[in-house]
């Protein structure tokens, strides 16, 4: 999983670089074929491999290393795989557009407004709320996403879903409502104590902060929540 990480760090990286974000995500794999040697008769080959590839679409197009690795992971748990016989793995992101410029006529008061918590940043950006689940009414985004973190299991399609929800809102410029969502979600996590649903949460605060330092070029107060 780390591995797998890094390469979706890597892929990040190369993506910032080119300025452009993605919406399919292929995960690419040479699994030693059923009859090969166990062991590579080149020193450092693959030998003879099957090769798996598997796609996953992601709603929101991203460049962000942490989602395109929950995608993969979903990727990789939906199928049956020997780590002993993998001789090979890639990912690459497809569906390219540019991404949105990091530099604009607000950006100066956007940034100061992610940091001082200012309210001017919804005026900049005139604060539009995507929907979410077919809901717009921040107090049904709320209620729902309230009675997912009462659920028994942090189910990773669930998790995709509120992280796209959150940088909807960060791309409308809505940082109000993600740190009212985050608090919401954090006092019910609270209570709960799961790490499962603890790790669920940092990693949504982590793709959230990445999310605001790329279209804000700022950082979200952490202890305001």
């Amino acid at each position: 999983e780390t591995f797998l990480l890094n390469l979706c760090n890597e892929l990040e990286k190369r993506m910032k670089n080119e300025n452009v974000v993605g919406s399919l995500v292929t995960l690419k794999m040479k699994e030693r074929s059923e009859n090969a040697a166990v062991e590579p008769i080149k020193y450092m080959g693959h030998g003879i491999c099957d090769n798996i590839s598997k796609s996953v679409n992601i709603a929101n197009a991203t460049n962000i290393g942490t989602v395109i690795h929950s995608k993969v992971m979903s990727l990789v748990n939906s199928m049956t795989l020997t780590p002993e016989d993998l001789r090979g793995v890639g990912v690459q992101m497809s569906k390219l557009k540019d991404a949105i410029p990091e530099k604009s006529s607000t950006s100066n008061m956007a940034r100061k407004s992610v940091k001082s918590k200012d309210v001017a940043v919804c005026k900049t950006f005139q604060c539009s709320v995507p929907e979410f689940l077919g809901h717009k009414n921040s107090g049904d985004v709320k209620n729902i996403i309230k009675n997912w973190c009462e659920s028994p299991e942090p189910y990773q399609v669930d998790a995709d879903k509120v992280d796209e929800y959150l940088a909807e809102l960060i791309k409308y410029g809505n940082i109000s409502l993600v740190q009212d969502l985050l608090k919401l979600m954090r006092k019910q996590l609270k209570v709960r104590e799961a790490a499962e649903w603890n790790a669920v949460f940092n990693s949504t605060l982590q793709n959230v902060q990445r999310q605001i330092h790329v279209l804000l070029n700022g950082i979200l107060d952490v202890e305001s929540l």
